[in-house]
């Protein structure tokens, strides 16, 4: 998963955009995902209490609902399962839906870079 062109609106809703590509085997797929700068916020504390073994699930869900990643901790060996949903809707939601989910579980080692590249996006605001 690359998350990447992240850009702020920082007038009235303090909003944010930015695109997600998914790869996983052979599937591919791209979206493009609108939401508040203070849910991006509200993962990053969260990804923190994880890795700090001070809770145990960090979930970033748009209100749009284009992405939803999920974090939890399955063991106390610091493995943690990671749930990523794709979600695409036709305008009017009704026609044409079409999901991509990715499951997989990795070690926790790689928390710190991600907590410190979301806090780079952050910095940019």
């Amino acid at each position: 998963m690359e998350l990447y062109d992240f850009s702020f609106d920082n007038k009235q809703e303090q909003g944010i955009k930015f695109s997600a590509n998914i790869s996983f085997a052979f599937y591919k797929a791209t979206q493009d995902i609108e939401d508040y700068k203070i849910y991006l916020e509200s993962f990053l504390q969260e990804l923190k209490f994880l890795y700090e073994n001070k809770r145990i699930t960090a979930q970033f869900i748009p209100i749009e609902r284009q992405i939803e990643i999920y974090f939890k901790q399955c063991d106390e060996f610091g493995h943690i399962d990671i749930s990523i949903k794709l979600n695409h809707f036709d305008i009017d939601y009704t026609m044409y839906e079409s999901n991509l989910i990715i499951n997989y579980k990795i070690d926790q080692s790689f928390l710190p870079e991600l907590i410190k590249e979301i806090e780079a996006v952050m910095k940019e605001n």
